[in-house]
């Protein structure tokens, strides 16, 4: 949350090169996600910056694990948010990016 909110791209990747955390280490048990019901939502209490959201789609959508979608973005987001996101599932999709 903090590298997309605050621009912070660096903290995406560590000394070597690869995502941080369970995604660079293990990919096949890693699940990403930006929201869920029990941190964003009508909840509050650590959501992800609204204004960032589809640039957190094109990070988890485009690396390694295995990325989940929240039903709010999809559902309750508008069209224009759902059909982006459908284009970065696409592109997931056509470049065969593979859980590890």
């Amino acid at each position: 949350q903090e590298a997309a909110r605050n621009c912070q791209y660096w903290r995406l990747k560590d000394p070597s090169g690869k995502p941080p955390g369970l995604i660079g280490w293990m990919p096949t048990h890693a699940v990403t996600f930006l929201d869920n019901h029990d941190t964003g939502s009508t909840q509050a209490h650590w959501p992800f910056p609204n204004d960032k959201i589809l640039v957190g789609y094109a990070y988890i959508l485009t690396h390694p694990g295995i990325p989940s979608i929240f039903w709010d973005h999809i559902c309750d987001w508008g069209d224009d948010v759902r059909n982006k996101i459908g284009i970065l599932l696409k592109l997931r999709a056509d470049s065969g990016i593979q859980v590890d």
